[in-house]
């Protein structure tokens, strides 16, 4: 996974040191992003997980987790794929898979008392409707994403997330992507073709290198 929403502490969290560039970059990238999609930013808090993979995840009361992967890579990688964090918490992601999950938990359990045994279906059914809600999730977080980005005064926002993401993918080692109906994240090609067509570029050098 690229970028993935989780409910509970990751293994590896620590709270950095508060002057740190990393820490700052971070900070800064949320507060933008949050300002920018209409949010309040104070009510906001993060912190790093030790991890060389560039990901991020959100959580219950607009916290965020960001890995040391992500947190070292440049700012044209950090603001896109925060942005695409902060859709998440403005969009009530979290919120609307929770409530999924346990509708259908409780409409099981209602079955279970008329069809004995039926109630168990739900630890099939529920995991297989959630990640499918998930996966489109991610492709609207994105769409959310390039509006924030725009706000926040990229001129080619489109472009900007493609680019972060192709980063990221590039810092992970093209990250072997779980597929099919398990997973929690459509592939990382196709979001990177949702955001077609994209807008020129700037500068093909300046793009050049930060492809690099």
């Amino acid at each position: 996974m690229l970028l993935a929403g989780c409910a509970s502490v990751p293994d590896g969290t620590y709270f950095p040191s508060l002057t740190a560039p990393d820490t700052l970059k971070v900070s800064h990238a949320l507060y933008k992003a949050a300002v920018a999609a209409g949010d309040d930013p104070t009510r906001y808090s993060f912190a790093l997980v030790a991890s060389p993979q560039a990901q991020a995840w959100s959580a219950d009361n607009a916290t965020f987790y960001v890995t040391d992967g992500l947190a070292r890579m440049p700012v044209h990688v950090v603001e896109p794929l925060l942005a695409h964090e902060v859709a998440h918490e403005v969009l009530g992601h979290l919120g609307k898979k929770q409530t999924l999950s346990l509708s259908l938990t409780a409409g099981f359990a209602v079955l279970g008392v008329f069809v004995p045994g039926a109630s168990l279906a739900d630890l099939v059914v529920n995991p297989l409707v959630v990640r499918a809600f998930s996966r489109g999730h991610e492709l609207e977080a994105d769409a959310r994403a390039v509006e924030i980005l725009r706000a926040m005064g990229y001129r080619a926002p489109r472009r900007a997330l493609w680019l972060a993401l192709q980063g990221a993918n590039a810092r992970n080692g093209k990250l072997r992507e779980q597929g099919g109906i398990l997973a929690t994240h459509p592939p990382t090609a196709q979001r990177m073709t949702a955001l077609q067509p994209l807008e020129p570029p700037a500068s093909p050098l300046a793009e050049a290198l930060l492809t690099q």
